[in-house]
């Protein structure tokens, strides 16, 4: 089948079975009953990885509901604290929804032990530090789940992983070669890989510090109240990894969690310093309140991302502030960048055998 055709052929076919039921108790109560037969055939496929049983079993015994976002969504999935519910993107195939259902029933386990996702409550470095530590938790599960399908000849979850995920696929398959098995070493050099994702990092900054301080300084400057303190909590390394690393049988972080406070693990783009400083000193210029000082002890990298947005206290986007919205946006815009370009590159390989 030619390239062009693979991308745009349908990315699921209509044969679930209907009378199956799922291996684990999920609330469908929100899935569409057309829908749940392909939910059930998705978590009991997970379920055969028991990194994904345990993942899965934890959301729903917590009260997690399964179901599907309308058409016309673009991220893969969600995992919503408050409204307790995990969502799957219908239009994406089921080999990645494999993989991204572990993603988001895994940010379901860290809510339930206690993590948040509201912005402004911690200080900007305990916030970078759990948000990004979260994030490389749920897809250190993600592809360890598909590692363990794959060895039982599901291969088309970890096929798809590694596509879309390089840097942490290349860190742990190295890790899985050099140990031999999946372990917790494994595991904890896969969550590291996770930091070397510049764009990744760059686009959840700017989603989850910048565009929250960009709205609270134009709010600001309409008479309303603050919302974003960044005073009330702190956490620690030690804290932060106790919560993401968690498994039922033990925390399987190997390294020293301080490694989390510097280097790579710290980093923000330099215009997004320069925007989060900007913020401090506009707020204090409204507000009186003073600037939190655990920004001066978070490391900066160069920018390698052009922004386009409005600048601090400006006039904010129509839905520019829908932060997962816009991570997975972008996410998928650079995911498509790379598409088309490999199409490209296979177009001009065939062109040049003709």
């Amino acid at each position: 089948m030619p390239l062009q055709q693979i991308f745009d052929a349908n990315v699921f076919k209509d044969d679930y079975d209907p009378a199956a039921k799922p291996v684990v108790a999920i609330d469908m109560t929100e899935c569409k009953p057309e829908d749940q037969p392909r939910m059930v055939a998705l978590v009991n496929r997970l379920a055969k990885s028991p990194c994904g049983l345990e993942t899965l079993q934890i959301a729903a015994d917590n009260g997690f509901k399964f179901s599907f976002f309308d058409a016309g969504v673009r991220c893969c999935g969600a995992c919503d604290e408050a409204g307790h519910w995990v969502r799957l993107n219908p239009q994406e195939s089921d080999a990645k929804l494999v993989g991204t259902l572990c993603h988001e029933a895994r940010h379901a386990g860290q809510f339930v032990r206690g993590a948040h996702e509201a912005f402004g409550v911690m200080d900007v470095r305990s916030e970078l530090m759990c948000f990004r530590a979260m994030e490389a938790d749920a897809q250190t599960y993600a592809v360890t789940a598909c590692k363990e399908l794959s060895l039982q000849g599901d291969r088309s979850p970890y096929n798809i992983f590694a596509a879309r995920y390089p840097e942490i696929e290349e860190a742990f398959r190295a890790s899985y070669d050099k140990h031999g098995k999946v372990n917790y070493d494994v595991m904890t050099e896969t969550n590291e890989a996770w930091y070397d994702q510049i764009r990744t990092k760059t686009v959840y900054e700017e989603a989850y510090q910048i565009e929250p301080m960009t709205k609270e300084i134009y709010d600001l400057k309409q008479g309303k109240e603050p919302t974003l303190f960044y005073d009330k909590q702190k956490m620690t390394a030690e804290e932060v990894v106790a919560l993401a690393c968690w498994t039922k049988d033990g925390n399987y972080y190997t390294k020293d969690p301080k490694q989390l406070e510097s280097g790579k693990f710290m980093d923000v783009a330099q215009q997004a310093m320069g925007d989060m400083r900007e913020f401090f000193k506009m707020r204090e210029e409204l507000t009186g309140m003073k600037p939190d000082p655990s920004l001066e002890t978070i490391p900066t990298r160069p920018d390698y991302m052009h922004r386009e947005r409005p600048k601090m206290g400006e006039k904010p986007m129509a839905g520019m502030f829908e932060a997962k919205d816009r991570i997975l946006n972008n996410k998928q815009r650079y995911a498509s960048e790379k598409q088309a370009q490999k199409a490209a590159f296979a177009r001009a390989a065939a062109n040049r055998s003709r």
